[in-house]
């Protein structure tokens, strides 16, 4: 049942309130007090909510059946508004029904079940009665990274410019994020699908990873081709255009280092204000800048960086990004960095912008305010 006294037409009356002035919400982990969600049970030693099971009836009941505002839409699934209580909104992941995309759902439920980490979106709870899986996460009140990098969908929308500070706490963060996948789990989780609208932003304008349906646990994933049996079972790891490690499409292997290239793409994007494919050309954002940021022809990292930012960057900063950029979109993976080299490198050589944003040192369950 709908929580006592929660509205969904009072939630998003009060969502547009809140939300003004902002870009359109998304998924997210961002605070909340204890009382403003009553039906969600507490983690393990108080580290916040933990994801509970919700019937089909509760979830018709936060989405006004399903006729609430669509926030999100990808290629099987669509995300509503949901009032999970008086005080608090939520997202609603409701994938398509089929037995190989429910295969993909409880793919992601467990990956998701067993994560906690700042900047990894937050899982309040699920819904498994039916085919159609459903996934109930916190609310994202200033959309995604591409949204704020590149605009609405084309939409003539101005959005203020990410400072360079906060870019390099959201690379920062990300980096973190895929630290913790990659290192500081057994096995390793690969997430498979870096890319900017995968990269959510809260209130504060944290950085929250988002979207493990192309997630794969272990070390390395073998992706077998569409029309073996194999692939019946579970979702081919495609990436993104423009993000997706050029190994894999030769190989059919995913590891870790194809997390790593994706990053670096992200990274160039954070640098550039470009976007990682070139919609007119089709031309990869690495195979375009990569030129310049290697000194081929005179160019300089200056010449690159975005426009938008005018003078308020540091040139040597930017020059120690582009040179790590560089490395992890390497053509090898064995000559891309790790991702917890990544973090160390970032830390040690852009600390005084990472300060600025308001990020903690790792280790201590990061985060910037």
């Amino acid at each position: 049942m709908l929580p006592a006294g929660c509205g969904l037409l009072s939630c998003l009356r009060r969502d547009k309130g809140e939300a003004a002035g902002r870009t359109d919400p998304r998924v997210a982990d961002e605070p909340a007090s204890s009382s403003s969600s009553p039906s969600l049970g507490k983690g393990k030693g108080g580290s916040g909510p933990a994801a509970r099971r919700f019937a089909w009836a509760e979830i018709e009941s936060v989405t006004a059946g399903f006729s609430s505002r669509v926030i999100g839409q990808g290629g099987f699934s669509t995300v509503y508004l949901a009032c999970l209580s008086s005080s608090r909104l939520g997202a609603v992941k409701v994938q398509r029904s089929s037995e190989r995309l429910h295969r993909a759902f409880r793919q992601e439920l467990d990956v998701l079940l067993s994560l906690r980490h700042p900047h990894i979106v937050r899982l309040l709870g699920y819904c498994d009665e039916r085919e159609e899986g459903v996934l109930v996460f916190e609310y994202a009140p200033n959309g995604d990274l591409h949204q704020r990098l590149h605009g609405r969908g084309g939409k003539a929308t101005p959005t203020p410019t990410l400072p360079w500070a906060r870019r390099m706490a959201v690379a920062f963060q990300v980096a973190m994020a895929l630290e913790h996948l990659h290192e500081s789990r057994d096995p390793a989780v690969i997430h498979g699908d870096i890319k900017a609208s995968n990269v959510l932003l809260d209130a504060s304008l944290d950085a929250k990873l988002c979207d493990f349906g192309f997630a794969h646990v272990g070390f390395s994933a073998a992706l077998q081709p569409p029309s073996s049996s194999a692939s019946a079972a579970r979702p081919v790891m495609m990436g993104s255009p423009g993000y997706v490690d050029p190994h894999f499409l030769r190989s059919g292997v995913a590891t870790k280092k194809s997390d790593v290239y994706s990053f670096g793409v992200l990274l160039l994007e954070l640098l550039t204000g470009r976007e990682a494919m070139c919609a007119d050309t089709g031309r990869r954002l690495a195979a375009a800048v990569g030129p310049t940021l290697t000194g081929e022809g005179g160019g300089k990292v200056d010449d690159v960086v975005d426009r938008r930012l005018g003078d308020a960057y540091d040139t040597h900063e930017a020059a120690t990004v582009a040179a790590l950029a560089l490395r992890c979109v390497s053509e090898g993976p064995g000559m891309r960095p790790s991702m917890a080299e990544v973090v160390r490198e970032l830390q040690e050589k852009t600390t005084a912008l990472i300060s600025a944003a308001g990020c903690k040192p790792p280790g201590k369950m990061d985060s910037c305010s």
